[in-house]
C-alpha cells in the first residue's frame, strides 16, 4: 500500500485505526501494572478521586450550563507522607524538664488545642506538675510550660504554654482524625527525635477494641445496647523509634492517636485513640469554665 496514494478518507480510517489499537496497549500496560503494585499504591490510587466543577458564565440569553468535569489524580504514597509531615511539623513541640544540671530532655507533646493559649498534651507518666518546663516549637522559639493536668486516671498529662496569640508565635492545633473510619493495613508514621526530626512509617496492624453495655435511661423499657470501643491502636512500627508522647498520623496529616503509658500496657508499638485525648481537653475546659462561674457567683 503506497501511503502517498491514500485518500483523505483512509488516511482518517488509518489514524482512528492506530488510535484504537495505542488505547488497547495503553489499557493492557496500566492494567498489567496496577495487578503487580503493592497494595498500598492500588489503595492510594482508589481513594485519591478529585472532582473539579467549571461553571460557564450566562450569556445574553440569561441560561447558565453548569458543566462537570471528573478527573482521576493520581497521588504516590510519598507524595502523600511529605504533605502530612508538612501539616504536622510545627504541631510537634521538644519537652524539656529544668533542674539543677540543666535542661533534660523528657519527650515530645502534641499542640492539641488553640484558644488564645496552647496547650500541649505528652505522657503523663513524666511529667511532675510541681516541675519546671521549658517547650521549644518548631522554628526554635522556648516557651515555659505548666502542668494542668495530671490525673492517673487520664492517659495524658495537659501542659499549658505560657504565651497568646498576640506573641506571633502560636503555631496551631492538629487536625483530629476519625478514629471510626480506621481499617487493618492503613499506612500511618510517627514523628520522633530529640536533636532532629525523624519519622517511622507503618501500618495498623490490629485494632483493640472493648465490648461496652449502655444501660436504657430509668424508667425506659429499652434494652441494654452493647457498643464498642477502641481503646488502642496497635502498629508495627519499631518501638524504638515511638517517642512517649509521640502522634501517630494517617496519610492525610490527620492526628489518630497518641502514645501513652496507657497504650504501651496494650503493646509497645500501640497508641491511645485520639478521641480519647480530645475529650479529656474538653473535660478540663468545661471544668474550668464552671469554677470560673462558681467564682463570680461569689
Amino acid at each position: 500500500m503506497d501511503i502517498e496514494r491514500l485518500t483523505k478518507s483512509q488516511i482518517v480510517l488509518l489514524v482512528l485505526l492506530v488510535s484504537f489499537v495505542t488505547s488497547i496497549a495503553t489499557g493492557i500496560v496500566t492494567v498489567t501494572l496496577l495487578e503487580e503494585a503493592p497494595p498500598v499504591v492500588t489503595q492510594t490510587i482508589n481513594r485519591i478521586v478529585e472532582k473539579t466543577v467549571e461553571r460557564v458564565v450566562p450569556g445574553d440569553a440569561q441560561t447558565a450550563t453548569v458543566i462537570k468535569t471528573e478527573k482521576t489524580i493520581v497521588v504516590n504514597e510519598e507524595d502523600l507522607i511529605t504533605t502530612a509531615i508538612d501539616k504536622n511539623k510545627n504541631k510537634i513541640v521538644k519537652i524539656y524538664k529544668g533542674t539543677a544540671n540543666g535542661k533534660v530532655y523528657v519527650g515530645v507533646g502534641v499542640l492539641v488545642s488553640k484558644d488564645g493559649i496552647v496547650a500541649a498534651a505528652t505522657d503523663g507518666s513524666i511529667l511532675d506538675p510541681r516541675g519546671l518546663y521549658t517547650v521549644i516549637l518548631s522554628d526554635g522559639s522556648e516557651v515555659s510550660g505548666e502542668v494542668i493536668e495530671k490525673a492517673s486516671d487520664k492517659p495524658t498529662a495537659l501542659l499549658k504554654l505560657a504565651f497568646t496569640e498576640k506573641d506571633g508565635i502560636v503555631p496551631g492545633s492538629i487536625k483530629y482524625g476519625d478514629i471510626n473510619g480506621l481499617k487493618l493495613g492503613y499506612t500511618v508514621l510517627t514523628l520522633y527525635g530529640s536533636t532532629r526530626t525523624s519519622i517511622a512509617l507503618g501500618i495498623i496492624s490490629g485494632l483493640d477494641e472493648e465490648k461496652v453495655e449502655i444501660k436504657a435511661p430509668d424508667g425506659s423499657e429499652e434494652e441494654p445496647k452493647t457498643i464498642s470501643v477502641l481503646q488502642a491502636i496497635e502498629t508495627n512500627i519499631n518501638s524504638k523509634k515511638i517517642e512517649k508522647g509521640g502522634a501517630l498520623l494517617n496519610l492525610f496529616g490527620d492526628v489518630i492517636g497518641i502514645s501513652t503509658s496507657e497504650s504501651r500496657t496494650h503493646g509497645v508499638s500501640d497508641f491511645t485513640p485520639i478521641q480519647v485525648i480530645r475529650s479529656q481537653i474538653t473535660e478540663l475546659a468545661a471544668s474550668e469554665t464552671q469554677t470560673n462561674a462558681k467564682a463570680k457567683t461569689k
